[in-house]
């Protein structure tokens, strides 16, 4: 989620506007705010876990290598072989384990209307994404209330299908068509 841009995020005339989206204020049953971060201590026990793996399959082939009656330095060889691909591979997990702690925690601002709820926008700051809440609960309950602000938003526009998925035995899918 590293693409941003500036939003303008505005009440008027008892509308919520989200850059160029527009949500009726009486059509709003609830706001809040979620927070996104990553699963670093899942990050943190796949790391661990590969590396055992690596430990174990470079003990075993350090054993075989030395088992076997290998012509003049070719042992030696293979040897440097397993170290060298042993390294690559922890600095292979290491780079995928310091992706996943660097990633930031972001906070969502969802609004749910009459239908499914929906992340407007997404930012870096907690306390501006609930002082929108506040602001857009107040809105909805004070019909003179109005408000603008400008939000770094690092939600990424999607358009086409989107399917969401969860569960299920024997799913097919989008169908078009049918």
């Amino acid at each position: 989620m590293a693409k941003s841009e500036v939003i303008d995020v505005r009440v008027s005339r008892r509308v919520l506007w989200v850059g160029a989206e527009a949500y009726p204020l009486h059509n709003i049953a609830r706001a809040t705010t979620i927070r996104i971060e990553p699963d670093r201590m899942a990050a943190v026990g796949r790391f661990l876990k590969s590396l055992l793996i690596l430990a174990i399959l470079t003990v075993a082939a350090v054993a075989v290598i030395g088992r076997v009656d290998w012509p003049s330095g070719s042992g030696q060889d293979a040897l440097r072989g397993v170290v060298v691909f042993a390294v690559v591979m922890v600095a292979v997990f290491a780079a995928q384990l310091l992706k996943v702690l660097m990633t930031r925690t972001y906070y969502a601002l969802v609004i749910e209307t009459s239908g499914t709820p929906r992340a407007v926008l997404v930012s870096t700051d907690a306390r501006e994404v609930g002082g929108l809440v506040l602001g857009i609960m107040d809105a909805i309950s004070n019909p003179h209330a109005e408000f603008r602000t400008q939000i770094i938003n690092y939600n990424s526009t999607h358009i086409g299908d989107k399917i969401n998925q969860i569960g299920g035995i024997g799913n097919v899918g989008k169908r078009v068509g049918s």
